[in-house]
């Protein structure tokens, strides 16, 4: 599959990382469907990226959303789960709802969609996941979120082997602290912004369009023979956190 050539849907791109993923592949040649369950948004944004609008809830019609993609696009060729959301709460008060809608729409909307896509690849295709660097380090009061998301990583990994065969490549893309429309009051705080900044070693907070470059890549003929994998995308936030224990102040000089 070359880029240009591609015919990609990509869900909850009404905003914030979806909208950067969208953005990205459309600039790279791709013909974009732009999904998200506000339909004006979905509109908005595929406007803007000269793609064509798929509005739903992938909660609930993740297998219906796809099928209209293609038939609209007049086939797929790949697919990015991205839609998410959050239920925080504390883990010992999930309710039974919050649950059952982290769900539906952080890891069976995409095992569901994924499924309907390998009905319209035709010669092999690519999908990629957006799962979290929640997945990996908890992130706490957030309710089944990370669980959810660490769901997925697995689904990656399986539905990788599984399809491989098929000439389907499936991977996933963690995203670590990502400025967003949803974000902004914590990053309006300039003392909070800076603080944050001071964690990461490349010295800022990543952007939609730095998980949408890495999507593109993954999708590209340049990870061809890259599947199963999920890459990391968050300017190295996460291989801090053993330096952030505390430790003995290491002398001046050798005694």
């Amino acid at each position: 599959m070359a880029a240009g050539n591609g015919k990609v849907l990509v869900t909850g791109a009404g905003s914030g990382i979806g909208a950067g993923i969208a953005a990205v592949l459309a600039e790279r040649g791709w013909q974009v469907a732009v999904n998200d369950s506000d339909p004006a948004l979905a509109r908005a944004v595929a406007a803007h990226v000269g793609g064509i609008a798929v509005p739903g809830d992938v909660g609930t019609e993740a297998a219906s959303i796809v099928h209209r993609a293609a038939l609209a696009m007049q086939g797929l060729t790949a697919l990015v789960n991205n839609a998410g959301i959050h239920r925080r709460a504390p883990l010992a008060t999930v309710t039974t709802e919050q649950l059952d809608a982290v769900y539906r729409v952080n890891l069976q909307a995409a095992i569901l969609g994924s499924q309907a896509a390998l009905a319209h690849f035709r010669n092999g295709g690519a999908i990629v996941n957006t799962t979290s660097i929640a997945a990996i380090t908890p992130q706490m009061q957030a309710g089944l979120y990370s669980a959810a998301k660490a769901g997925l990583v697995a689904f990656t990994a399986q539905a990788a082997v599984e399809w491989g065969p098929l000439n389907v490549r499936v991977n996933a893309v963690a995203p670590g602290m990502v400025r967003t429309a949803m974000a902004e009051s914590v990053y309006a705080d300039a003392e909070l912004h800076a603080a944050r900044i001071a964690m990461v070693p490349l010295g800022r907070i990543g952007t939609p369009a730095d998980i949408g470059q890495a999507v593109a890549f993954l999708l590209s003929p340049d990870a061809t023979y890259i599947t199963g994998q999920t890459l990391v995308v968050d300017g190295g936030f996460t291989q801090t956190l053993i330096d952030r224990l505390p430790h003995p102040i290491a002398p001046t000089q050798d005694p």
